[in-house]
């Protein structure tokens, strides 16, 4: 076996992310061998009718496993490359049925072509998944739409899910692209936040939110974060192991994972009314607080997870 990573550039140290470099260890551990490669340095070269695509100079069919780690959340183009690669193997798989090579999450790729907020929320509605109640505008102009904006709290998020650098205390940091809004005069003093890339979702009271790991359609670990002294879970947050997550919560991300036909994902959720929603997914979700932050319990090992989550 040889598998090939492929993941996105760090925004500021530019340096292999820490999933990443865990799933080095895991296939290290194996024996596997492997490349790494990042979004920019693939090659698409179509001459004399067709098609080959290399990965940091190297023909990605001379891999037999390939997995797709993050893609720049405002360049939709880095998650277009994914679908290409996917498009490609498929015909090289009809070609060479003796010889498949294995993409992680291609058919969910495929369900879900636009990877941001409202394609999410689109599958839902689709499927009749609980997600936020959310409001988007492509003008911005969030203030044309009263009601909404009576319906205080409300967070705005980025479309995307991009996330911002800010420079403090002459660093350049990483910072969430979310905002709790209490009032129409706090919407006004948003500053100079382009809204044309921002939506509005409810805000949940629960102050913890949830990441469930589910593997080929079974979860197989998750945590809980509890709010600390913010809003928000991801400022100074609190972790606690949540492995076994009550059977509504267990049902609706397995279900989530099995109608997207992903092989490996993360969905995330937080309570309203007592009642879990869906609050966004990831193809290729962080791991390090999961491995790193708690404390008591038996964490599963999530990099060996999906190095060995592939439908054959």
């Amino acid at each position: 076996m040889r598998y090939l990573i492929i993941d996105k550039r760090q925004r500021i140290t530019e340096k292999i992310s820490t999933a990443s470099k865990r799933l080095i260890q895991e296939l290290e551990k194996k024996n596997y061998s492997y490349d790494f490669a990042y979004n920019d340095e693939l090659e698409f070269i179509l001459k004399d009718g067709n098609l080959a695509i290399k990965a940091a100079g190297k023909d990605i069919t001379k891999y037999s496993h390939i997995i797709f780690r993050g893609h720049s959340l405002s360049n939709e183009k880095e998650y277009h490359f994914k679908r290409y690669i996917i498009d490609y193997i498929d015909i090289y798989n009809s070609k060479n049925p003796g010889k498949k090579i294995l993409v992680q999450n291609a058919q969910a790729i495929k369900n879900l072509p636009y990877y941001n907020k409202i394609a999410t929320a689109l599958f839902c509605v689709k499927n009749n998944l609980p997600y936020f109640d959310t409001y988007f505008r492509t003008d911005g102009d969030y203030l044309q739409d009263r009601d909404i904006l009576n319906e205080y709290p409300l967070i705005m998020k980025d479309y995307s899910g991009e996330n911002r650098i800010e420079k403090i205390e002459g660093k350049e940091k990483i910072k969430k692209n979310v905002f709790k809004i209490d009032s129409e005069h706090e919407y006004k003093n948003l500053g100079n936040i382009d809204t044309t890339h921002m939506f509005l979702q409810q805000f949940s009271s629960s102050g913890e939110d949830y990441r469930i790991f589910v593997k080929l359609g079974k979860v197989i670990g998750g945590w809980r974060r509890k709010a600390k002294g913010s809003f928000m879970t991801v400022s100074k947050g609190e972790y606690e192991m949540y492995n076994n997550p009550n059977p509504e919560m267990k049902g609706i991300a397995e279900r989530f994972a099995t109608l997207i036909n992903a092989d490996f994902i993360a969905v995330d959720f937080m309570y309203i009314d007592g009642k879990p929603y869906i609050q966004e997914i990831s193809f290729h979700p962080g791991f390090k607080a999961y491995e790193t932050k708690i404390t008591e319990g038996n964490p599963t090992n999530i990099a060996e997870a999906i190095i060995t989550a592939f439908r054959e």
